[in-house]
């Protein structure tokens, strides 16, 4: 019997991922006398849904925003500027001090200095003119703090308008491979009642100085470089994706060569240069500005749900747990699949359009700021992942195939929480909540699986619509306001299959 139970389960397993659309009627009249007197039942319940502005989000990435530019779509201007620290390696050297002091009259001094910001994407018209300052940091950010997208460096004191700082114009009309932008550190270097030629020449003679700071990032952070604020100060219509932030500095050598007769020396001159770069070992933070006022009128919009980041718009679902198990406490909850359809833009063709967000996470409303700070992943019982799908079975939306456990789990959490308490539901409003959340997956290879190994918040410009759900059974069609199309609009619905077996 146990065996026969087993492969109960296999079957309707197998039966009712082929059935996720479909009635189940006919499944149930092929098994139910067949295989241990199992009864199978289907059914879909309406969904609600709501946009929530996400506010500031937990800021725990290895990659920047740098720029000002315009959602074509929303109106929804967003501003991005960004930290970052600079890693150094154990084994760091800068070549024969020597040499350098030969080459430069006795002093060790640096040719040149800046700080290359590579990216990798960019959003918006790339020849528009931009202006970025980098400022010194006053100290290093603690890498024990968590800190989330509206940290203020100035409020707070890590940065400071009157600390060193170097200014840059530049676009992304980059049409090389590698793409990329300088800010320059050679002006007078001021520290401490000394002066140097640049930042280079810094960092060399405290190299020459005490070489021990150069062994750990801790002391490189704390007695050379806290690293740098990265603050676009001019310039609207572009924002580009960084993706490494390196500090450079090249230096000339000359080194003698004596000839044999003691008298034709000659000079062999060389050129070096020495970096350092942001690393997953040192902090990188986004700074996100969003117009506030614009994300809650769009927040507020009747007809559709948003998802927006960085730290934009959330989409809020209430899931509705009591009826879909009432009448069905002793049945087994086998499957719960959920699609989150998406409205196309007004203008899909525009080239200035935000992207559809790749991968949405599906989590708990009361643990949405807990599952971020603990590093957490997506466990497919309280807490999933989908990707968006322009094609296929679930054309243009995004379909959470099996919420079962989270259903069954939230249904146990508000039984057990009334048997101790009957105040329990008014004091935990949000126990049948979840949040879809625009998110950054990051995977990693170990053998022949591929396993996710870090879910961030979503730091790139990203956009789209959701048709609303709504428990309003009559409510299947709107019109939209921005194409002026009838679309569908609700009923948003989770179909759910049970089974049991007969009572004999």
């Amino acid at each position: 019997m146990k065996i026969l139970r087993l492969l109960t389960v296999l079957v309707i397993a197998a039966l009712t991922f082929a059935a996720c659309d479909d009635t189940t009627e006919e499944i149930g009249g092929s098994i139910t006398n067949k295989i241990d007197n199992i009864n199978i039942s289907d059914s879909a319940f309406n969904v609600t849904t709501k946009s929530i502005v996400a506010g500031a989000v937990l800021s725990r990435n290895n990659t920047g925003l740098i720029g000002k530019m315009k959602d074509p779509e929303t109106g929804n201007y967003v501003k991005g500027d960004y930290m970052t620290q600079l890693s150094v390696l154990p084994t760091f050297d800068v070549d024969t001090l020597d040499y350098i002091k030969q080459a430069n009259n006795g002093s060790i001094e640096a040719d040149s200095c800046y700080l290359l910001i590579s990216y990798n994407a960019s959003y918006g018209d790339t020849i528009a003119p931009m202006k970025v300052t980098a400022y010194e940091m006053t100290e290093p950010m603690a890498e024990d703090q968590e800190y989330y997208s509206d940290y203020d460096a100035f409020k707070e004191g890590w940065v400071s308008e009157n600390n060193q700082h170097w200014s840059s114009n530049y676009n992304l009309s980059n049409t090389s491979d590698v793409k990329n932008f300088k800010i320059y550190l050679n002006k007078e270097y001021k520290k401490d009642g000394k002066r140097y030629k640049n930042y280079g020449s810094y960092i060399m003679q405290t190299y020459a100085e005490h070489p021990e700071y150069f062994k750990t990032n801790y002391k490189f952070l704390h007695n050379v470089c806290p690293g740098f604020f990265i603050k676009n100060v001019g310039g609207t219509g572009n924002m580009a994706k960084i993706w490494n932030t390196e500090l450079i500095f090249y230096w000339t050598r000359h080194k003698t060569i004596k000839a044999m007769d003691g008298v034709t020396d000659s000079t062999a001159v060389g050129i070096g240069y020495n970096r350092f770069d942001g690393t997953e070992e040192v902090l990188q933070l986004n700074k996100i500005e969003n117009d506030t006022k614009n994300l809650e009128q769009l927040a507020s919009q009747p007809n559709c749900t948003y998802l927006k980041s960085p730290a934009g718009i959330f989409t809020e679902v209430t899931l509705p747990i009591e009826d879909i198990m009432r009448g069905h406490e002793k049945d087994t909850l086998n499957t719960a699949s959920i699609s989150f359809p998406r409205l196309n833009n007004a203008d899909e063709d525009n080239a200035y359009n935000f992207a559809t967000p790749s991968t949405i996470l599906m989590v708990q409303k009361d643990s949405l700021l807990s599952f971020f700070e603990k590093s957490k992943l997506a466990d497919n019982r309280t807490s999933y992942t989908a990707s968006y799908s322009r094609t296929g079975t679930y054309k243009n939306a995004y379909t959470f195939q099996n919420i079962a456990n989270l259903v069954s789990a939230m249904y146990k959490n508000k039984t057990e929480g009334e048997k101790k308490n009957a105040n329990w539901m008014n004091e935990h409003p949000n126990w049948n909540k979840v949040v879809l959340v625009p998110v950054n997956v990051i995977t990693t290879t170990q053998g022949y699986t591929t396993v996710i190994s870090k879910i961030n918040h979503d730091m790139s410009l990203a956009s789209t619509r959701l048709i609303v759900g709504t428990d309003d059974p009559d409510k299947d069609y709107t019109k939209d306001e921005k194409t002026g199309k009838k679309v569908a609009s609700g009923p948003i619905r989770i179909k759910v299959i049970y089974s049991k077996f007969k009572e004999e």
